[in-house]
């Protein structure tokens, strides 16, 4: 995936040491189950009780059912998934149908499999995870948030993996919730709505980590595919953009 620069300058003796066969314990972790079982799931939940169906739960702001939140869930904007500190893998937001080809697929039998079992070992997937997942558990240079676009992508269709630190009332490191979303129908929804497309900017795309050398940003296809999903404008909006790296 393209990186951002302070995350390629990570040392990689240093991320190299991410425990992906999550052997540690964890404040919330369950003992005594093989984490890579796949029924540790059902396992799991029988030996800590854990809520389900129409069982309460409170939380800081409301109090919904536990079918509540996973219908809720189910449908929310883009495919979510967490990781605690431990590395182990612990939830992600199965939708509403199974069949859908997911853009970073998940099944039910890998919820409590380690990092190491989750991810591929091929090519450079691990150690690529491992640097994420040691950027925020450490805060390096004090970032929280990883935001990694899918390098295979094209002016149409550019999918996102948005990695945000979460962290307990004291600061304290507690995992990390992915979220993964096709960017462009929301760029499409807003050009469409503001009667606006989009522009090359010369002054970006030096910056730009998205752009391929390969990428045909003049020629008149692209151009003429672009204007007839996006709407014109009469006069060239302020550039805000000018310098920005695309993640």
């Amino acid at each position: 995936m393209a990186e951002p620069k302070w995350l390629k300058d990570i040392n990689p003796e240093d991320y190299m040491k991410e425990d992906f066969d999550a052997t540690g314990k964890g404040k919330y972790t369950v003992e005594g189950i093989d984490k890579n079982d796949p029924d540790w799931l059902e396992k799991a939940a029988k030996k800590v009780n854990a809520a389900e169906g129409d069982d309460y739960v409170k939380l800081d702001a409301g109090l919904l059912t536990v079918k509540q939140i996973n219908q809720m869930l189910k449908r929310a904007f883009g495919e979510l998934t967490f990781v605690d500190e431990n590395n182990q893998f612990l939830w992600y937001n199965r939708t509403t149908n199974d069949n859908k080809k997911m853009l970073a697929g998940r099944t039910p039998d890998q919820v409590g499999d380690t990092m190491g079992n989750v991810h591929p070992n091929v090519r450079d997937v691990i150690p690529q995870a491992k640097k994420v997942v040691y950027a925020l558990r450490h805060k390096v240079g004090g970032h929280d948030e990883v935001m990694m676009p899918v390098p295979f992508g094209n002016r149409h269709k550019m999918i996102l993996h948005d990695y945000k630190r979460v962290e307990d009332e004291d600061g304290n490191y507690m995992g990390i919730y992915e979220w993964v979303q096709d960017l462009y129908p929301f760029v499409k929804y807003f050009c469409e709505t503001t009667g606006q497309k989009l522009v090359d900017d010369p002054d970006a795309i030096s910056g730009a980590t998205f752009k391929k050398d390969e990428d045909a940003v003049s020629s008149a296809s692209t151009k003429a595919e672009a204007e007839k999903v996006e709407p014109k404008v009469e006069e060239k909006e302020t550039d805000t953009t000018s310098g920005a790296s695309h993640h």
